[in-house]
C-alpha cells in the first residue's frame, strides 16, 4: 500500500457511492451474444461510450482485467460500474441473457477430439531416432483445444459448454483414463510381485517421481513466485498426470491449476515421448 501511494498518491475517505448525487451502480453481465465474441474489445462501439468501466472478466473462475487486444467468450462474466444507462448500454451490447446458454453448442467439442486424433496419429521422424515418434490419443486433442481455445474466434467458433457439461465430461474422461490405465497394467502386476521385483520397482518410481517435482515447486515458489494453486497445476502438468489434476482442482475451488497445468502438459508429454526414444537408443 505505501508503494502504491508513492505512485498514485495518498489514500482518500471520499466514497463516490456515499455521496447523495452519485448515481453509479455496479453490476455482473453475462456474455450471450455471439457477434461480440469474434472482435478485440477495443473494436466494439459499444464499449467507445462514456457512463461505464469495466472494471473484471471471469472467466473459468479466473479473474483477469479487461482491456483493448483481449476478446470475449460466451459465459464470460464482465463487472461493469457506471450509471444506469451506461450499465444497460453494455447489458444490450453482450446479451446477459442467461437463457441462451442453457443448451451447450458440441460441436466444436467433437470437431476438436476428431482433429485430435488425427493431430496424434501424425507420426514424426526426428533426426537419428530410427522410430517415428506420435504425440498419441491424449496430445494430440489437447494441442487441438489450445489452439482452438486460442484462434477459434477468428473462425467463428464457440467453445461454449455449461458448467454441469463440462464438469461431466471431465470427470468422465478421468474415469476412463484410470480404467485404460488399470486395465493395461493390472495383468503384469501379479508377475511383479512373484519375482519380488515389485517393491524395489514402486520404489524406484517414487524417487523419480518425488524428487524432480520438489525441486520444480521449490523453485517456482521462491524464484518465480507462483502461488500454490498454480504450482498445483504445473507440478500435475509435468508429470503429465490428469488425475493429479482433478485432485489440484477440487482443493483448489477454481481452475487456475488448469492454467498452468495446459501450459506446461503438451511440452511435458512430447518430451517425454522423445526422452523415451533417447534412452532407448542410449542404452540399446
Amino acid at each position: 500500500m505505501e508503494q502504491l501511494k508513492l505512485l498514485i498518491g495518498p489514500e482518500s475517505s471520499f466514497n463516490l457511492k456515499d455521496e447523495p448525487a452519485s448515481n453509479l451502480i455496479s453490476r455482473q453481465i453475462v456474455v450471450t451474444r455471439t457477434e461480440v465474441t469474434h472482435k478485440r474489445l477495443g473494436d466494439i462501439p459499444e464499449f467507445h461510450q462514456h457512463g461505464f468501466t469495466l472494471t473484471r472478466l471471469n472467466r473459468a473462475g479466473i479473474e483477469m482485467v479487461p482491456h483493448g487486444n483481449i476478446f470475449l467468450q460466451l459465459g464470460d462474466t464482465i463487472k461493469v460500474v457506471g450509471t444506469a444507462e451506461g450499465v444497460q448500454n453494455v447489458a444490450d451490447a453482450v446479451g446477459n441473457s442467461i437463457k441462451k446458454l442453457e443448451a451447450p453448442d458440441i460441436a466444436p467439442i467433437f470437431m476438436g477430439i476428431v482433429l485430435g486424433v488425427i493431430l496424434g496419429s501424425i507420426p514424426f521422424h526426428f533426426p537419428n531416432i530410427p522410430v517415428s515418434v506420435k504425440i498419441g490419443m491424449a496430445g494430440g486433442p489437447l494441442i487441438i483445444a489450445l489452439i482452438l481455445s486460442r484462434f477459434g474466434s477468428l473462425f467463428y467458433l464457440n467453445n461454449y459448454t455449461t458448467n454441469s457439461a463440462n464438469l461431466m465430461i471431465r470427470e468422465l474422461g478421468i474415469a476412463l483414463f484410470l480404467a485404460s490405465v488399470g486395465l493395461g497394467s493390472g495383468q503384469n502386476l501379479t508377475q511383479a510381485f512373484a519375482d519380488g521385483s515389485g517393491w524395489k520397482w514402486m520404489v524406484m518410481g517414487v524417487f523419480i517421481t518425488l524428487i524432480p517435482l520438489l525441486i520444480l515447486g521449490y523453485v517456482a515458489r521462491y524464484f518465480f513466485r507462483r502461488t500454490y494453486f498454480e504450482i498445483c497445476g504445473l507440478l500435475a502438468g509435468a508429470s503429465t498426470d490428469p488425475p493429479a489434476l482433478a485432485f489440484a482442482l477440487k482443493t483448489a475451488g477454481n481452475d487456475i491449476p488448469s492454467a498452468t497445468y495446459a501450459t506446461v502438459y503438451p511440452l511435458a508429454m512430447i518430451l517425454r515421448i522423445v526422452a523415451a526414444q533417447l534412452l532407448i537408443l542410449a542404452f540399446s
